[in-house]
């Protein structure tokens, strides 16, 4: 079986192989021992290719062994294939989604768990109904088209956000998969969270200290503070507005 190692390309031969599944989409995947020669000693990569079908690799592990005085090495790589992830759309339960930045990643601290990072550019229409399913915090159905056919019951995380144009937005999502023992990101939020609630009540106290001044002072009547009062939930998603997404996103990550 031929490799570009380093730039190299080197015939190796097999030692070992077994199949394994894929956490992300399910599909089998190849883990091989192979053990091949070179001139001189190279610099292990991370990744080698094959040189027949283009699949990528993780090297593991390596070591390798010479005899003095002779220029061969011989090298054993412990190595796994690496799954090309290309999204082609998400849907999340009946809204259909296409990203132009994606990525997703396993928690195994979390029991094996999906997360998905991803970046939107969604017209009015479709922004409306995201951050209604954002406001109703419940578990969503998401599918990726592209990765796998199956369908995962997840979660939102963060929602970041900028308006592209009058009739645009693109905003950047992260979703986890459904956990028995997890929700809403309530451990990586902490210290934002702390710091929200601290700047809230505050605010929240000034407020009230103020309309009972103003009461006092008969500048309001109770029929002026009907008047001012909420009544609807307020819009949280304002909290993830940015002026620009994009060079927000080159300097904070999701």
């Amino acid at each position: 079986m031929l490799f570009s190692v380093a730039g190299h390309e080197v015939k190796a031969e097999i030692e070992k192989k077994h199949t394994f599944k894929s956490k992300h989409s399910e599909n089998s995947l190849e883990h091989l021992k192979i053990h091949f020669q070179v001139y001189n000693r190279t610099k292990v990569p991370k990744i080698i290719y094959s040189v027949d079908d283009g699949r990528k690799w993780a090297v593991l592990n390596s070591s390798y062994y010479y005899t003095e005085g002779n220029p061969v090495v011989r090298y054993i790589f412990d190595i796994e294939e690496i799954e090309d992830l290309n999204i082609k759309s998400l849907l999340i339960n009946k809204l259909k989604i296409t990203p132009y930045e994606y990525e997703e990643e396993i928690d195994s601290s979390k029991g094996d768990i999906l997360i998905i990072k991803t970046q939107l550019e969604i017209n009015l229409e479709n922004w409306a109904v995201l951050k209604k399913l954002y406001h109703e915090n419940q578990f969503l159905s998401v599918k990726r088209h592209g990765i796998s056919p199956k369908r995962k019951k997840m979660r939102f995380g963060k929602l970041i956000w900028s308006k592209f144009n009058e009739n645009q937005i693109k905003c950047a999502i992260s979703l986890y998969e459904y956990n028995s023992s997890q929700f809403r990101e309530s451990n990586q939020l902490k210290p934002e969270m702390d710091n929200l609630q601290k700047i809230t009540a505050y605010n929240s106290d000034i407020t009230h200290n103020l309309l009972n001044l103003l009461k006092e002072k008969k500048i309001l009547d109770d029929e002026d503070l009907q008047k001012i009062t909420p009544h609807k939930t307020p819009d949280i998603i304002k909290f993830g507005e940015v002026e620009d997404l994009d060079e927000f996103m080159k300097i904070y990550k999701l």
